[in-house]
Protein backbone atom coordinates (compact mmCIF):
# COMPACT_ATOMS: atom_id res chain seq x y z
CA UNK A 1 0.00 0.00 0.00
CA UNK A 2 1.33 3.50 -1.26
CA UNK A 3 1.28 5.64 2.64
CA UNK A 4 1.31 9.47 1.82
CA UNK A 5 1.58 11.86 4.30
CA UNK A 6 -1.37 14.39 3.98
CA UNK A 7 -0.33 17.51 2.95
CA UNK A 8 -0.95 20.65 5.43
CA UNK A 9 -4.48 21.74 3.68
CA UNK A 10 -5.88 18.17 3.88
CA UNK A 11 -4.77 17.75 7.52
CA UNK A 12 -6.51 21.16 8.59
CA UNK A 13 -9.59 19.86 6.61
CA UNK A 14 -9.59 16.68 8.18
CA UNK A 15 -9.04 17.75 11.77
CA UNK A 16 -11.66 20.38 11.44
CA UNK A 17 -14.28 17.65 10.50
CA UNK A 18 -13.08 15.90 13.25
CA UNK A 19 -13.57 18.98 15.54
CA UNK A 20 -16.95 19.17 14.67
CA UNK A 21 -18.06 15.37 15.10
CA UNK A 22 -16.36 15.32 18.41
CA UNK A 23 -17.88 18.32 19.43
CA UNK A 24 -21.22 17.45 18.60
CA UNK A 25 -20.73 14.42 21.30
CA UNK A 26 -21.88 11.47 18.87
CA UNK A 27 -21.54 8.14 19.54
CA UNK A 28 -20.99 7.95 15.90
CA UNK A 29 -21.39 9.35 12.35
CA UNK A 30 -24.31 10.54 11.03
CA UNK A 31 -26.26 8.03 8.78
CA UNK A 32 -27.26 9.95 5.58
CA UNK A 33 -26.06 9.00 2.67
CA UNK A 34 -26.14 6.05 0.65
CA UNK A 35 -22.72 4.26 0.91
CA UNK A 36 -22.58 1.44 3.49
CA UNK A 37 -19.20 0.37 4.42
CA UNK A 38 -17.95 -2.48 6.56
CA UNK A 39 -14.17 -3.78 7.75
CA UNK A 40 -12.51 -7.00 7.45
CA UNK A 41 -9.28 -8.34 7.47
CA UNK A 42 -7.24 -9.48 4.78
CA UNK A 43 -3.71 -9.91 6.45
CA UNK A 44 -2.91 -9.49 9.67
CA UNK A 45 -5.37 -8.28 12.34
CA UNK A 46 -3.14 -6.52 14.67
CA UNK A 47 -1.58 -4.41 12.26
CA UNK A 48 -3.92 -3.81 9.41
CA UNK A 49 -7.84 -3.35 8.74
CA UNK A 50 -9.92 -3.59 4.88
CA UNK A 51 -12.18 -0.76 4.60
CA UNK A 52 -14.51 -1.48 1.88
CA UNK A 53 -17.64 0.45 0.49
CA UNK A 54 -20.54 0.28 -1.86
CA UNK A 55 -21.68 3.37 -3.84
CA UNK A 56 -24.32 4.54 -6.80
CA UNK A 57 -22.56 7.24 -7.46
CA UNK A 58 -20.61 6.07 -10.61
CA UNK A 59 -18.45 9.19 -10.86
CA UNK A 60 -17.17 8.61 -7.27
CA UNK A 61 -13.55 9.90 -6.76
CA UNK A 62 -10.69 6.96 -6.58
CA UNK A 63 -11.16 5.43 -3.52
CA UNK A 64 -8.79 6.57 -0.47
CA UNK A 65 -9.09 6.53 2.96
CA UNK A 66 -7.67 9.10 5.73
CA UNK A 67 -6.52 7.28 8.88
CA UNK A 68 -4.47 7.74 12.00
CA UNK A 69 -4.17 5.95 15.71
CA UNK A 70 -6.32 8.10 18.35
CA UNK A 71 -4.04 11.03 19.62
CA UNK A 72 -1.56 11.27 16.52
CA UNK A 73 -1.54 14.52 15.07
CA UNK A 74 -0.75 14.05 11.17
CA UNK A 75 -3.60 11.70 9.07
CA UNK A 76 -2.14 9.36 6.82
CA UNK A 77 -3.61 8.87 3.38
CA UNK A 78 -3.95 5.27 1.83
CA UNK A 79 -5.48 4.11 -1.85
CA UNK A 80 -7.39 1.38 -3.19
CA UNK A 81 -8.93 -0.41 -5.80
CA UNK A 82 -12.67 0.22 -7.48
CA UNK A 83 -14.86 -1.83 -9.58
CA UNK A 84 -17.99 -2.74 -10.45
CA UNK A 85 -20.30 -4.64 -7.99
CA UNK A 86 -21.62 -7.91 -10.09
CA UNK A 87 -25.50 -7.82 -11.47
CA UNK A 88 -25.68 -3.92 -10.24
CA UNK A 89 -23.97 -0.71 -11.57
CA UNK A 90 -22.97 0.20 -7.92
CA UNK A 91 -19.23 0.68 -7.15
CA UNK A 92 -16.95 -1.63 -5.40
CA UNK A 93 -14.35 0.29 -3.15
CA UNK A 94 -11.70 -1.59 -0.93
CA UNK A 95 -8.75 0.08 0.71
CA UNK A 96 -6.25 -1.61 2.67
CA UNK A 97 -4.72 0.09 5.23
CA UNK A 98 -1.57 -1.57 6.95
CA UNK A 99 1.02 -0.96 9.93
CA UNK A 100 -1.47 -0.15 11.66
CA UNK A 101 -0.88 -0.13 15.93
CA UNK A 102 -1.73 -3.57 17.35
CA UNK A 103 -4.01 -2.92 20.35
CA UNK A 104 -5.23 0.44 19.15
CA UNK A 105 -8.06 2.59 18.39
CA UNK A 106 -8.31 4.37 14.97
CA UNK A 107 -9.73 6.79 13.29
CA UNK A 108 -10.71 7.11 9.48
CA UNK A 109 -12.54 8.76 6.72
CA UNK A 110 -13.45 7.61 3.11
CA UNK A 111 -12.08 10.69 1.17
CA UNK A 112 -15.44 12.69 -0.34
CA UNK A 113 -17.53 11.28 2.52
CA UNK A 114 -16.49 13.80 5.56
CA UNK A 115 -17.64 11.70 8.06
CA UNK A 116 -15.06 10.36 10.84
CA UNK A 117 -15.56 6.42 12.26
CA UNK A 118 -13.29 4.30 14.32
CA UNK A 119 -11.95 0.73 14.22
CA UNK A 120 -9.48 -1.16 16.67
CA UNK A 121 -7.40 -3.46 15.78
CA UNK A 122 -6.24 -6.62 18.06
CA UNK A 123 -3.92 -7.20 20.53
CA UNK A 124 -0.90 -9.17 19.50
CA UNK A 125 -0.92 -11.08 22.78
CA UNK A 126 -3.53 -11.38 25.28
CA UNK A 127 -2.68 -8.17 27.09
CA UNK A 128 -6.56 -7.63 27.53
CA UNK A 129 -9.67 -9.64 27.01
CA UNK A 130 -10.80 -9.95 23.53
CA UNK A 131 -14.50 -11.03 22.99
CA UNK A 132 -16.01 -11.48 19.71
CA UNK A 133 -19.23 -12.59 18.95
CA UNK A 134 -20.50 -15.67 16.40
CA UNK A 135 -23.61 -16.38 14.61
CA UNK A 136 -24.56 -17.45 11.43
CA UNK A 137 -27.64 -17.28 8.90
CA UNK A 138 -27.48 -14.00 9.12
CA UNK A 139 -29.79 -11.50 6.74
CA UNK A 140 -33.06 -12.95 5.32
CA UNK A 141 -34.89 -11.03 8.29
CA UNK A 142 -33.35 -7.81 8.09
CA UNK A 143 -35.43 -6.23 10.99
CA UNK A 144 -34.49 -9.47 13.18
CA UNK A 145 -31.01 -8.66 11.94
CA UNK A 146 -31.20 -4.94 12.81
CA UNK A 147 -32.11 -5.60 16.61
CA UNK A 148 -29.44 -8.86 16.68
CA UNK A 149 -26.73 -6.26 15.32
CA UNK A 150 -27.30 -3.49 18.10
CA UNK A 151 -27.61 -6.07 20.81
CA UNK A 152 -24.11 -8.06 19.80
CA UNK A 153 -22.54 -4.48 19.59
CA UNK A 154 -23.94 -3.44 22.94
CA UNK A 155 -21.53 -6.37 24.44
CA UNK A 156 -18.51 -4.03 23.02
CA UNK A 157 -17.24 -7.26 20.84
CA UNK A 158 -13.49 -6.81 18.89
CA UNK A 159 -15.36 -8.38 16.26
CA UNK A 160 -18.02 -10.37 14.40
CA UNK A 161 -17.99 -13.94 12.84
CA UNK A 162 -20.64 -15.28 10.69
CA UNK A 163 -21.00 -18.57 9.55
CA UNK A 164 -22.54 -18.51 6.21
CA UNK A 165 -25.81 -17.74 4.81
CA UNK A 166 -25.57 -13.59 4.70
CA UNK A 167 -27.68 -11.90 2.60
CA UNK A 168 -29.65 -14.57 1.18
CA UNK A 169 -28.93 -13.73 -2.40
CA UNK A 170 -28.98 -17.14 -3.57
CA UNK A 171 -26.47 -15.64 -6.11
CA UNK A 172 -29.67 -14.30 -7.79
CA UNK A 173 -29.20 -10.71 -9.71
CA UNK A 174 -32.23 -9.81 -8.95
CA UNK A 175 -31.52 -10.15 -5.73
CA UNK A 176 -28.25 -8.39 -5.32
CA UNK A 177 -30.07 -5.53 -3.40
CA UNK A 178 -30.34 -7.47 -0.23
CA UNK A 179 -26.13 -7.18 -0.22
CA UNK A 180 -26.88 -3.60 -0.04
CA UNK A 181 -29.66 -3.71 2.45
CA UNK A 182 -27.19 -6.39 4.67
CA UNK A 183 -24.56 -3.66 4.79
CA UNK A 184 -26.93 -0.82 5.84
CA UNK A 185 -27.45 -2.64 8.86
CA UNK A 186 -23.79 -3.65 9.78
CA UNK A 187 -22.72 -0.08 9.03
CA UNK A 188 -25.34 1.70 11.14
CA UNK A 189 -25.81 -1.09 13.72
CA UNK A 190 -23.20 -3.26 14.39
CA UNK A 191 -21.08 -0.19 16.01
CA UNK A 192 -20.07 -0.58 19.73
CA UNK A 193 -21.29 1.90 22.69
CA UNK A 194 -18.48 4.08 21.93
CA UNK A 195 -19.23 4.74 18.10
CA UNK A 196 -16.58 1.76 17.15
CA UNK A 197 -17.05 -0.47 13.87
CA UNK A 198 -17.08 -4.16 14.49
CA UNK A 199 -14.87 -6.17 11.51
CA UNK A 200 -16.49 -9.16 9.78
CA UNK A 201 -14.67 -13.01 9.57
CA UNK A 202 -16.96 -14.59 7.54
CA UNK A 203 -16.79 -17.90 5.92
CA UNK A 204 -19.73 -19.03 2.53
CA UNK A 205 -23.21 -21.20 3.53
CA UNK A 206 -25.61 -22.57 0.50
CA UNK A 207 -26.97 -19.51 0.01
CA UNK A 208 -23.79 -17.47 -1.29
CA UNK A 209 -24.63 -19.47 -4.10
CA UNK A 210 -27.40 -19.91 -7.12
CA UNK A 211 -29.62 -22.39 -6.22
CA UNK A 212 -29.28 -24.05 -9.77
CA UNK A 213 -25.56 -24.03 -9.46
CA UNK A 214 -22.92 -21.66 -10.69
CA UNK A 215 -21.15 -18.88 -9.19
CA UNK A 216 -20.70 -16.99 -5.92
CA UNK A 217 -20.04 -13.81 -7.75
CA UNK A 218 -21.33 -11.38 -5.36
CA UNK A 219 -19.97 -13.06 -1.92
CA UNK A 220 -16.54 -13.47 -3.63
CA UNK A 221 -16.65 -10.08 -4.98
CA UNK A 222 -17.16 -8.85 -0.92
CA UNK A 223 -15.49 -11.41 0.55
CA UNK A 224 -12.39 -11.73 -2.19
CA UNK A 225 -11.06 -15.93 -1.32
CA UNK A 226 -7.19 -15.73 -0.15
CA UNK A 227 -5.33 -17.36 -2.45
CA UNK A 228 -7.90 -18.40 -4.36
CA UNK A 229 -9.31 -20.45 -1.78
CA UNK A 230 -12.96 -19.77 -0.05
CA UNK A 231 -11.11 -21.49 3.38
CA UNK A 232 -8.09 -20.36 5.24
CA UNK A 233 -6.90 -19.15 8.76
CA UNK A 234 -6.98 -16.06 10.61
CA UNK A 235 -4.24 -15.88 13.17
CA UNK A 236 -4.08 -12.82 16.06
CA UNK A 237 -0.46 -12.70 17.36
CA UNK A 238 -0.07 -16.07 19.24
CA UNK A 239 -3.09 -16.36 20.91
CA UNK A 240 -6.03 -16.81 18.77
CA UNK A 241 -6.58 -19.09 15.45
CA UNK A 242 -9.74 -19.01 13.29
CA UNK A 243 -10.35 -21.82 10.84
CA UNK A 244 -12.72 -21.12 8.27
CA UNK A 245 -13.80 -24.18 6.70
CA UNK A 246 -16.03 -24.28 3.35
CA UNK A 247 -18.87 -27.44 3.63
CA UNK A 248 -19.41 -28.25 0.08
CA UNK A 249 -20.38 -24.78 -1.19
CA UNK A 250 -17.07 -23.34 -3.22
CA UNK A 251 -14.87 -26.32 -2.00
CA UNK A 252 -15.33 -30.32 -0.93
CA UNK A 253 -15.30 -30.82 2.21
CA UNK A 254 -12.92 -33.94 1.63
CA UNK A 255 -9.31 -33.99 -0.34
CA UNK A 256 -7.61 -30.80 -0.95
CA UNK A 257 -9.67 -28.91 1.98
CA UNK A 258 -9.35 -31.79 4.53
CA UNK A 259 -5.92 -31.60 3.83
CA UNK A 260 -5.07 -27.98 4.42
CA UNK A 261 -7.11 -28.29 7.62
CA UNK A 262 -4.87 -31.18 8.84
CA UNK A 263 -1.85 -29.04 8.38
CA UNK A 264 -3.27 -26.02 9.49
CA UNK A 265 -4.13 -27.36 12.86
CA UNK A 266 -0.60 -28.81 13.16
CA UNK A 267 1.11 -25.82 12.79
CA UNK A 268 -1.13 -24.28 15.22
CA UNK A 269 -0.40 -26.50 18.11
CA UNK A 270 -0.05 -24.64 21.12
CA UNK A 271 -1.99 -21.96 20.72
CA UNK A 272 -3.79 -21.03 23.27
CA UNK A 273 -7.40 -20.33 21.36
CA UNK A 274 -8.27 -22.46 17.95
CA UNK A 275 -11.55 -22.37 16.64
CA UNK A 276 -12.97 -23.79 13.23
CA UNK A 277 -15.70 -21.95 12.07
CA UNK A 278 -17.72 -23.57 9.34
CA UNK A 279 -21.84 -23.52 7.94
CA UNK A 280 -23.00 -26.78 7.52
CA UNK A 281 -23.21 -29.01 10.92
CA UNK A 282 -21.52 -32.04 11.77
CA UNK A 283 -23.85 -32.39 14.78
CA UNK A 284 -27.59 -30.86 13.33
CA UNK A 285 -30.17 -30.02 15.67
CA UNK A 286 -32.78 -30.05 12.51
CA UNK A 287 -31.68 -32.11 9.63
CA UNK A 288 -31.22 -35.86 9.90
CA UNK A 289 -28.16 -36.77 11.85
CA UNK A 290 -26.87 -38.84 8.66
CA UNK A 291 -27.53 -36.29 5.70
CA UNK A 292 -24.39 -36.51 3.69
CA UNK A 293 -22.65 -32.87 4.05
CA UNK A 294 -23.12 -34.22 8.76
CA UNK A 295 -21.33 -37.29 7.73
CA UNK A 296 -18.74 -36.01 5.39
CA UNK A 297 -17.68 -33.40 8.54
CA UNK A 298 -17.91 -36.09 10.85
CA UNK A 299 -15.64 -38.50 8.65
CA UNK A 300 -13.01 -35.90 7.73
CA UNK A 301 -12.94 -33.18 9.97
CA UNK A 302 -14.23 -34.18 13.40
CA UNK A 303 -11.35 -36.69 13.97
CA UNK A 304 -8.95 -34.35 13.02
CA UNK A 305 -10.25 -31.73 15.95
CA UNK A 306 -10.16 -34.64 18.18
CA UNK A 307 -6.62 -35.27 17.55
CA UNK A 308 -5.55 -31.94 17.97
CA UNK A 309 -7.05 -30.86 20.91
CA UNK A 310 -9.64 -28.46 19.43
CA UNK A 311 -11.92 -27.65 22.12
CA UNK A 312 -14.87 -25.77 20.52
CA UNK A 313 -16.06 -25.27 17.26
CA UNK A 314 -18.50 -23.27 15.51
CA UNK A 315 -21.93 -24.79 12.92
CA UNK A 316 -24.33 -23.11 11.79
CA UNK A 317 -27.26 -24.27 8.80
CA UNK A 318 -30.23 -25.41 10.78
CA UNK A 319 -31.71 -21.73 12.26
CA UNK A 320 -31.85 -22.69 15.52
CA UNK A 321 -29.85 -22.70 19.36
CA UNK A 322 -27.77 -25.19 19.74
CA UNK A 323 -24.60 -25.92 22.75
CA UNK A 324 -23.49 -30.15 22.64
CA UNK A 325 -21.82 -31.46 25.74
CA UNK A 326 -17.89 -32.12 24.91
CA UNK A 327 -17.70 -34.79 22.48
CA UNK A 328 -15.13 -37.37 21.51
CA UNK A 329 -16.29 -40.11 19.49
CA UNK A 330 -19.78 -38.73 19.55
CA UNK A 331 -19.89 -39.60 23.07
CA UNK A 332 -19.92 -37.17 26.31
CA UNK A 333 -15.96 -36.90 27.11
CA UNK A 334 -14.48 -33.49 28.89
CA UNK A 335 -11.62 -33.93 26.74
CA UNK A 336 -13.80 -33.87 23.55
CA UNK A 337 -15.15 -30.61 21.46
CA UNK A 338 -18.05 -28.52 22.42
CA UNK A 339 -20.36 -27.98 19.19
CA UNK A 340 -22.10 -25.15 19.25
CA UNK A 341 -24.61 -23.17 16.64
CA UNK A 342 -27.32 -23.01 15.09
CA UNK A 343 -27.45 -20.57 12.98
CA UNK A 344 -30.42 -17.78 13.93
CA UNK A 345 -29.11 -14.58 14.07
CA UNK A 346 -31.60 -13.13 11.43
CA UNK A 347 -33.99 -15.63 10.30
CA UNK A 348 -36.91 -17.52 10.80
CA UNK A 349 -36.20 -20.36 13.35
CA UNK A 350 -36.92 -24.00 13.47
CA UNK A 351 -38.23 -26.80 15.43
CA UNK A 352 -35.21 -28.63 17.20
CA UNK A 353 -35.45 -32.07 16.97
CA UNK A 354 -36.71 -34.70 19.44
CA UNK A 355 -34.12 -37.47 18.67
CA UNK A 356 -31.03 -35.52 19.12
CA UNK A 357 -29.21 -37.04 22.49
CA UNK A 358 -25.78 -35.02 21.36
CA UNK A 359 -27.58 -31.97 22.73
CA UNK A 360 -26.90 -30.38 25.91
CA UNK A 361 -29.06 -26.85 25.46
CA UNK A 362 -31.25 -26.17 22.87
CA UNK A 363 -34.11 -24.27 21.67
CA UNK A 364 -35.96 -21.87 18.88
CA UNK A 365 -34.28 -18.89 19.88
CA UNK A 366 -32.32 -16.18 17.53
CA UNK A 367 -29.21 -15.49 19.40
CA UNK A 368 -25.53 -14.70 19.08
CA UNK A 369 -22.33 -16.29 21.29
CA UNK A 370 -20.57 -13.96 23.11
CA UNK A 371 -16.94 -15.45 23.46
CA UNK A 372 -14.50 -13.60 25.65
CA UNK A 373 -10.67 -14.74 25.57
CA UNK A 374 -8.58 -14.75 28.27
CA UNK A 375 -5.04 -16.39 29.01
CA UNK A 376 -5.72 -19.53 30.80
CA UNK A 377 -9.42 -19.74 30.05
CA UNK A 378 -12.32 -18.81 27.45
CA UNK A 379 -15.71 -17.86 28.84
CA UNK A 380 -19.04 -18.56 26.00
CA UNK A 381 -21.99 -16.74 26.80
CA UNK A 382 -25.14 -17.21 24.52
CA UNK A 383 -27.65 -14.72 24.29
CA UNK A 384 -31.35 -14.45 22.83
CA UNK A 385 -32.72 -11.59 20.91
CA UNK A 386 -34.26 -10.05 24.04
CA UNK A 387 -31.12 -9.76 26.02
CA UNK A 388 -32.30 -12.95 27.77
CA UNK A 389 -28.46 -14.89 28.83
CA UNK A 390 -29.34 -18.78 27.32
CA UNK A 391 -26.74 -20.46 28.08
CA UNK A 392 -22.90 -19.57 29.47
CA UNK A 393 -19.84 -22.28 30.12
CA UNK A 394 -16.37 -21.74 30.84
CA UNK A 395 -13.38 -23.79 29.02
CA UNK A 396 -10.23 -23.81 30.95
CA UNK A 397 -6.59 -23.41 28.86
CA UNK A 398 -3.32 -24.52 29.96
CA UNK A 399 -0.41 -25.22 27.97
CA UNK A 400 -2.79 -25.44 24.17
CA UNK A 401 -6.14 -24.92 23.47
Amino acid sequence: MKRLLVPLLATLLVGAAASVWLARGEQGPRLEGDCPLYLTWRGDPTTTMTVTWLCRDQDAPEPAVFFRAAGDGAWQLAGGTSGIFPHTGWRLHRVELTGLTPGTLHHFLVAGEGRIHSFRTLPSTLERPVRFVEGGDVGKDFEVMDGVNRLAASVDPDFAVWGGDLAYCNGDPDKAWRWWRFFQSVHRHLRTPDGRLVPLVVTPGNHELPRDGGAADCYLALFPAADGRSYGALDAGDYLSLLLLDTGHLAEIEGAQTDWLAGALEQRRGRAHVFPVYHRGAYPSVRDFENRHARAVRAHWVPLFEKHGVRLAFEHHDHTYKVTPALREGRPDETGVVYAGDGAWGVDTRTVRADAPYLRRSGSWHHFHEVTLEPHRRTVRSVAADGTEIDRFEQAVAGGR
